[in-house]
C-alpha cells in the first residue's frame, strides 16, 4: 500500500483533488494508492462528492475530519488551519501506516509516486527536497543548503511521532512571537535537522528555471541536477502567490495543473482579477520566456485517468 496524505478545507478541496488526479494518472499501480485527506470543516456534500468520484477510480480514499478540541490555538497568519493539520497526522492515521508521502495542494505529480518510497532515507525520519530562493533561511540559523521545502515529504511516522512535532511547533512559534514567514516549514526545519535530501525533480520549484538560465553561483554544485529537474520534473510545485488557478499565473506549466483539475468533479476555479496595464505588459513579455521554459519538458505527461469500476458493497 502506498499511503499519500493531503490536507484541505473547503477552499482547497478541489486543488487536493487535482493533485490526486495527477498522482493516479502517473501511477503504475494505482490500485495500491490510498489517499488520506485530512479535512478541516469539510461539508457532508464534499465528502459524498469525493467518495462518489473515487468509486470510479482504481485508487482508494479515506477522508478524516481532523479538527478537534485539542488543536492548539496557533497564529496561522496567511496560512489557514487546514495547512497545519499535517503536523498532527500521526494522531489521525491508522497504526498500520509506517511510512507516508505528504503532498501540498499546489502541485502536480508527473511520475510514479511509488518511486519516492524507493530512496534509502539512511535512518532519517524525513526525506525532502532543498528549498530554492524565496526564504531567508538565516533567520532560523540555517544555511540555504540545509533548509528544505516542506511541500513534498516522505515521512517515517515513528520518527515523526518521536519528535513530538505538534508541541515543538507551538513552542517554536511562541519563541518567535508568531512572526515566522513560513510557520510550519520553518519550525519543521528546526525540528528535523537530520532530514535526507531527495533529488530536485521530486519538488521542482519555479526558481529552478532562473537558477539554470542564469547559472546562479550559489547553486553551482546543483546545476546539473536542476537542469534535469526542469526537463524531467517528477513533481511540479507551484510555489508563490500566483497559483495556477489564478488567471495572472505566469508559470510555464500552469496549464498542466488546469488539465488535471479538469479531471475532477469540480468546475474550473480560475480567478480573474482586473490586471493593471503594467501587469498586462509583464504577462505579454513573459510569453516568450514561458514558451522557452515549456519546451524544456522532455516527456509527455499522462493526461487521462485510468477507468476502473469498483464492485458495489454487498
Amino acid at each position: 500500500m502506498i499511503t499519500v496524505v493531503l490536507c484541505s478545507d473547503e477552499g482547497y478541496v478541489d486543488k487536493a483533488a487535482a493533485v490526486m488526479a495527477s498522482t493516479i494518472c502517473h501511477s503504475e499501480t494505482p490500485e495500491a494508492l490510498h489517499f488520506y485527506l485530512l479535512g478541516y470543516n469539510l461539508s457532508a456534500n464534499t465528502h459524498q462528492q469525493l467518495y462518489q468520484w473515487f468509486s470510479s477510480l482504481p485508487a482508494s480514499l479515506t477522508v478524516i475530519e481532523a479538527e478537534n478540541n485539542s488543536w492548539p490555538e496557533l497564529a496561522f497568519g496567511r496560512f489557514g488551519p487546514a495547512a497545519m493539520l499535517r503536523l498532527g497526522m500521526h494522531n489521525w492515521l491508522p497504526m498500520s501506516c509506517r511510512k507516508v508521502i505528504y503532498l501540498d495542494c499546489d502541485l502536480v505529480v508527473l511520475d510514479d509516486i511509488a518511486n519516492l518510497l524507493s530512496f534509502d532515507m539512511q535512518n532519517a525520519p524525513l526525506a525532502c527536497v532543498a528549498n530554492l530562493q524565496g526564504t531567508d533561511q538565516s533567520r532560523m540559523g540555517l544555511d540555504y543548503r540545509n533548509y528544505f521545502n516542506s511541500g513534498v515529504l516522505v515521512v517515517d511516522l515513528a520518527g515523526w511521532k518521536a519528535r513530538n512535532v505538534l508541541d515543538q511547533v507551538e513552542q517554536l512559534l511562541k519563541q518567535h512571537d508568531y512572526t515566522l514567514d513560513y510557520p510550519d516549514q520553518d519550525a519543521l526545519n528546526v525540528i528535523f535537522l537530520d532530514w535526507h535530501r531527495l533529488p530536485m525533480r521530486w519538488n521542482m520549484q519555479p526558481y529552478a528555471y532562473a537558477a539554470v538560465e542564469k547559472s546562479v553561483a550559489h547553486y553551482a554544485d546543483w546545476q546539473e541536477e536542476l537542469d534535469h529537474a526542469t526537463r524531467h520534473p517528477a513533481i511540479i510545485h507551484f510555489i508563490g502567490s500566483r497559483k495556477p488557478w489564478h488567471a495572472n499565473s505566469r508559470h510555464p506549466l500552469a496549464d498542466l495543473y488546469r488539465h488535471y483539475h479538469s479531471l475532477t468533479p469540480w468546475q474550473p476555479s480560475i480567478r480573474y482579477p482586473s490586471p493593471s496595464l503594467q501587469q498586462r505588459l509583464k504577462h505579454a513579455l513573459s510569453w516568450f520566456k514561458n514558451r522557452r521554459r515549456r519546451q524544456r519538458l522532455k516527456f509527455v505527461p499522462v493526461m487521462q485517468l485510468p477507468s476502473h469500476k469498483k464492485d458495489s458493497p454487498t
